[in-house]
Formats: C-alpha cells, structure tokens, sequence
C-alpha cells in the first residue's frame, strides 16, 4: 500500500507507485539467463492468483491489442462473434475483419452491457469458432457480465471464449478457471498499476487444441510460440525487463493486500465516486446496473464542458480523462484503479468543484 498521493486519474495507464518506479533503474541483465528464469518464474503465482487460474499465465511484450490480435490469428478458422458495447470491443471486431474472418457482432448501445439472451439468440442462428467480450469497456465504464456471458457460450456452443480483462484485471472480479474462458488477457498498467508494456494472458487446452489445427499462425502472433518459450522460463522475443521488474514489485503489493480485499476497495472507489456525482449533478453515462469499478465515465452538469474541464485540471497539475470516441465531447472519465485510495479520489472531487465554479 502507497502512502503517495495520487493525483493521476487517467483509466489507464494508471499512476505508477515509487517502489515499482525504483524496481526498473537495476543493472541490465540478459533474458536467456538464470536471472531472467528467476524473475519469470516468481511472476508466476501472483498472476495466478489473479487471474485466479491453475494454468500457465504467459507474457507477451506490447500492448493488450497485439494479443486480441493474436487470440483471433492463432484460434480462428471459422466464424467469430464480438460482443460489442464501445470503442474497444468494436476494436477487436476491427481487427478480425482486418484478417478477412467472418466476423459478426451482437450489439448494445454505448452505456449498456451485453444481455446473455441477445447472446444466446446469436449462438443458436450460427455456428461460431470464437466469441469475444470486453470484460470492462474503459471508453464508457461499463462492466459486462462476463460470468454470465461465458456460461451462456459453453452452453449454447464449443465457441471459446477470448475475454479483454484490460482495465478489469486486479479491479473486478475476475474467475478465468470457474468461469470457463479460454484465453484472458490484460495489459499491466490498469489496475495492477504497473507501466505499460506487458501483456499477462491465459491460454486453455481447448484454445491451445485449436492453435494446433491452424496452419498458419504469424510468427509473433502465434500463441503456440509463447507456450514453447513459456516452458523455458522465458519470452519469445526480447522483453522490456525494466516493467517486468516494476510489475514483480506490485504483484508483492497486490499480495499484501489479497486479492479479494482489492475488488473490495474498488468497489468502494465506485461507490465513492457515484455518491459524489449524485450530490453535484454528474451523470453516469453508463447505466447504473453495469457501472464499472474501476473506471466511471461522467456527464457534467450544464455549463460544465468536459473537455475544458479535462485541460483547466492539468493546467492545475491533476490527470482525468476526455471522452473517448463518439462520447469525446460530452463526457470525461475518472480511472479509479490501482493504487488509488479514497483519499485521492476525495481531494480530486474538491479539485474538480473549485474549476466547475470557473466554468460554470
């Protein structure tokens, strides 16, 4: 736990505590040496235990997009159904329609979260290969049911499940083994608030089963190579050993705490964030059945632009985020994940009261 004062608010990357800042300034050493083995293997049982799976967690060096990449590229013969409600899953629709996959999509509105029976009603018109789901859509803080979502697909399909955990992971509630997914994925600098560069996923033997079937994977896009490395103790390129060292270093606080305690508390960052808006007039833009705990996404009250509200905030040295995509100009958004303690959040709210009286 840091006794820092946060006052970086963006829904990720997400404020990167002193200690994991100090774990990347060690001397260099090689990755295919048996410091680097080291270092990998005692990343293993953390992210275990987050992502709460028995199984391999594999890393991969880049952002969480070379991996949704890879999960479609590596598994994906057939059809592929995305579940979309914002910016980042309409990503992952992009990206297999840029494959020339069949790809269809079930829909909700920006604000909503995918309904298990729309779902359903999709799985038993066609037959899919995959399905995919944001977990939590960080362009409009809405978290999706995912272990209802995942249940439905098991049932109605063999489709597997490849789930975007990216600004969930280490802030929601996330059950990669009982909940069935076949490949989970999440960058480190969301609510595990490590520094970008590193991509923690899962791979099941169901997924790993379909790799093997497909001729053609890519190369760095081949989830079969990453399994190879992963038995070596080691990464299929070289990797960015500085953030591997800073995510070491948070996992241990991650421990600490226990995972369950962290849901925990950003539950209460949710709860603190929404009494606040209530109280001045800012609506949730998601509704208020699937508001995500990590990220809250706000509509101002009149006179309140968002986007001045964003720039006068860092001209006063405090980070929050635009609205993203088609809600860019009339929302902002609150990253309230990982190390981010109610304290923060209170002295940002009277932040964000004294430049509203400017604006408004």
């Amino acid at each position: 736990m840091t006794s820092e004062r946060i006052r970086f608010f963006l829904p990720g990357p997400s404020y990167v505590p002193a200690a994991a800042r100090e774990a990347m300034t060690g001397p260099a050493i090689g990755h295919r040496g048996a410091e680097f083995k080291a270092l990998y293997g005692r990343l293993q049982g953390p992210l275990q235990r987050v992502m709460r799976t028995a199984g391999d967690v594999l890393l991969a060096s880049g952002s969480a997009t070379l991996v949704m990449e890879s999960a479609v590229v590596s598994t994906v013969r057939g059809a592929v159904l995305h579940c979309t409600c914002g910016a980042f899953a309409e990503r992952w629709l992009a990206i297999s329609r840029s494959h020339g996959l069949d790809a269809d999509e079930v829909s909700a509105p920006w604000g909503e979260a995918i309904d298990p029976d729309v779902l359903r009603a999709a799985l038993k018109r066609k037959t899919y290969d995959a399905v995919t789901v944001t977990h939590n859509e960080t362009s409009t803080g809405v978290l999706n049911p995912l272990a209802e979502l995942a249940a439905v697909v098991r049932e109605e399909s063999d489709a597997l499940i490849l789930v975007d955990c990216v600004s969930g992971l280490g802030g929601a509630r996330l059950e990669a083994d009982a909940w069935g997914l076949d490949v989970a994925l999440a960058g480190a600098q969301k609510a595990l608030a490590a520094p970008p560069g590193v991509v923690a996923f899962t791979l099941s033997q169901r997924a790993r089963e379909r790799a093997a079937a497909k001729e053609h994977r890519g190369f760095y896009t081949d989830l079969l190579r990453y399994v190879m490395y992963h038995e070596r103790q080691g990464t299929i390129t070289t990797p960015p050993i500085p953030i591997l060292f800073a995510l070491d270093r948070q996992l241990q606080v991650i421990e600490e705490e226990g995972i369950e305690a962290r849901w925990r508390r950003h539950l209460e960052l949710r709860r603190q964030t929404e009494a606040w808006a209530g109280e001045r007039g800012y609506a949730y833009a998601s509704g208020p059945e699937c508001g995500s705990p990590t990220v809250s996404c706000l509509r101002p009250p009149p006179g309140v632009d968002p986007p001045a509200l964003v720039a006068e905030l860092a001209r006063r040295g405090v980070t929050v985020g635009g609205g993203y995509g088609r809600w860019k100009p009339e929302t902002f958004r609150i990253g309230h994940m990982g190390e981010v303690r109610a304290g923060d959040l209170g002295a940002l709210f009277a932040d964000i009261d004294e430049v509203a009286r400017t604006l408004g």
